[in-house]
């Protein structure tokens, strides 16, 4: 999947609404990628009305965005988080996934944002969430092992005691092994805030 390079004037005209006609230019800069994604991790749901909804939860926090070029690629993971958002609710909506997890809770900093809706400010905490979480999951220097271990306790709800049972542990070490990753994941979702 090509994803365009981030144009930091094309992100400031759409930004500041003065040049509507440059959204035709990040629509077809970003549609076609957005699409292949949504079809390649969540076939079956509707693509293009994923594509719209996150172009309208864009234009609505894009005032807001602050794109750095020195930070290339964290607009791009921006975009993708929220598509993937959507397509995760799409799926939640259609009762084909499973309950919402419950480590954002554990996990989202308790910011509150003066200039941006309360609609915003969850769609923004979440985007950042699941950028984070992603990042952390995918680091290699996580053992698999770990990884496991926070997914079935953190993200799917599994108890302590049966996630140590199955991986021949004690209860401590699992508390232990998923508390480590949940710190990490403050960490990132701290530095991802910090755009």
């Amino acid at each position: 999947m090509k994803v365009p390079t981030t144009d930091a004037a094309l992100l400031r005209d759409l930004a500041s609404a003065e040049r509507p006609e440059r959204w035709a230019a990040f629509v077809a800069a970003y549609r076609p990628p957005m699409l292949e994604m949504l079809r390649a991790d969540f076939p079956g749901l509707d693509a293009e009305d994923l594509v719209q909804e996150t172009l309208l939860a864009l234009a609505a926090v894009l005032p807001r965005y602050r794109y750095d070029p020195a930070h290339k690629g964290r607009f791009r993971s921006y975009l993708f988080g929220i598509l993937r958002n959507k397509a995760k609710a799409q799926l939640r909506a259609s009762g084909r996934a499973a309950a919402r997890d419950t480590a954002f809770a554990a996990v989202a900093a308790d910011r509150a944002a003066a200039d941006r809706s309360e609609a915003e400010e969850r769609e923004w905490r979440h985007a950042v969430y699941e950028i984070a979480l992603r990042e952390i999951l995918d680091d290699p220097a996580l053992r698999e092992r770990t990884k496991q271990i926070f997914l079935r306790t953190a993200i799917r709800g599994e108890s302590p005691e049966d996630v140590a049972a199955a991986f021949g542990m004690k209860r401590n070490a699992v508390d232990q092994a998923k508390n480590r990753v949940l710190a990490r994941l403050k960490e990132k979702i701290a530095q991802l805030e910090g755009v």
